[in-house]
């Protein structure tokens, strides 16, 4: 039998343990055989969101001759249309968070663009409002409701808000992450 003293030390151990495992960022798993800090910076490394880009802001795209430009903009979805093998993506531009996520702030200032890639994406699954953050290059403009917006090539299609309804009351499936096109609907 343990004595007190003993199995308060070994849950002040224990406690000790927890808390440094939290701010590190978690366990490894078994037989991983690396440090959590060293998994922490592979994740930031391999970031798709991370980079250099430009500053320009989707309404100052509009109004100036940026081709070429790097950017990563985000904000919530108006529609997505599948035309000629692109998904295009009409946006209702956020600022961005450092880590790229839409901000829906009072700065927000309702500015458009349309982001397309190569591939089908699901409007069912891009569904009006849906958070999304791409990064791309400026590769023109086109006319949205008598309006010039800027139009990017992007190379990221990132979704933030993914709740699939499998079985919402018991197990909601969500995710987020970069999300790759799929084969349009009637095709392989």
């Amino acid at each position: 039998m343990m004595k007190r003293s003993n199995v308060s030390g070994l849950i002040s151990l224990l406690c000790a343990l927890l808390l440094a495992s939290c701010a590190s960022g978690g366990l490894s798993p078994p037989g991983s055989g690396e440090a959590p800090a060293i998994a922490s910076k592979a994740a930031r490394d391999t970031d798709p969101l991370r980079g250099d880009f430009d500053p320009i802001t989707p309404g100052e795209a509009a109004d100036t001759d940026r081709l070429g430009a790097t950017v990563r903009w985000g904000g919530g979805i108006d529609r997505v249309v599948f035309q000629d093998g692109r998904s295009c993506f009409t946006m209702r531009a956020a600022r961005l968070t450092p880590s790229g996520r839409p901000d829906w702030t009072r700065e927000s200032n309702n500015e458009r663009f349309v982001a397309c890639r190569a591939g089908f994406y699901d409007a069912l699954r891009f569904a009006p409002f849906r958070e999304v953050t791409f990064v791309g290059r400026i590769d023109g403009h086109t006319q949205l409701d008598g309006e010039r917006v800027a139009t990017i090539e992007a190379r990221v299609v990132y979704l933030f808000s993914d709740c699939l309804d499998i079985d919402a009351a018991t197990d909601p499936q969500c995710a987020y992450g970069p999300v790759e096109p799929g084969a349009p609907p009637g095709e392989p």
